[in-house]
């Protein structure tokens, strides 16, 4: 499903993400296709065949009134009728880690030498393309990039990743054990780490 469209990045693997409003589009996406450790694709990269793959990592809520706080001349009611973008100017952002790409059908872990652009359009992954981004050629679970993620100075990122080895396990039964020990390792590094 398509959520929307990157409007600014943090740096070279951190987009942010406006989720499609009224006004943007007839089918608004629901809370759930933009749900923390959802992965996503970014739209192929002008005429080099590569998607980028990301996940979402955090949620921002946007509201231009929280800036005006004198009398309102008009009602949102009124504004609907004289000034419907000013209303669509709430919104959602959502921040989304890139974790790898897809060049064709192939899947690639780590930092992609290529960025996205302003108005890369942003879709959820169905679970077949999850499952194969992280499946080896013989079938076994693959998570390169969680060194990576490891490595960044983000209190977020062990919650991200439990939640990713949550969502994988039930995708590769046979693996469960390594799942498992990743998710045991991760869990106490999320309660040490941060007393450390």
């Amino acid at each position: 499903m398509l959520i929307g469209t990157i409007v600014k990045s943090n740096s070279h693997i951190s987009y942010m993400c406006r989720v499609f409003g009224k006004l943007e589009s007839a089918e608004l996406p629901p809370p759930s296709a933009y749900s923390f450790g959802t992965f996503v694709t970014l739209e192929q990269v002008d005429g080099e065949g590569i998607s980028l793959v990301g996940v979402i990592r955090d949620t921002f809520l946007i509201n231009p009134q929280i800036d005006s706080l004198g009398p309102r001349l008009s009602s949102d009611r009124d504004l609907s009728v004289f000034s419907p973008d000013f209303l669509n100017e709430k919104g959602v952002l959502v921040d989304i880690l890139v974790v790898g790409w897809l060049e064709g059908s192939e899947p690639h872990h780590g930092i992609p030498a290529l960025s996205a652009q302003v108005g890369t359009r942003v879709e959820t992954m169905r679970d077949a393309e999850v499952h194969s981004f992280h499946a080896t050629q013989e079938q076994k679970f693959f998570a390169g990039y969680l060194p990576q993620l490891m490595a960044r100075n983000d209190a977020t990122v062990f919650s991200l990743l439990l939640t990713i080895l949550d969502r994988l396990e039930p995708e590769f039964p046979d693996q469960s054990g390594v799942i498992g020990l990743l998710r045991n390792n991760l869990a106490w590094k999320s309660r040490v780490v941060p007393a450390g």
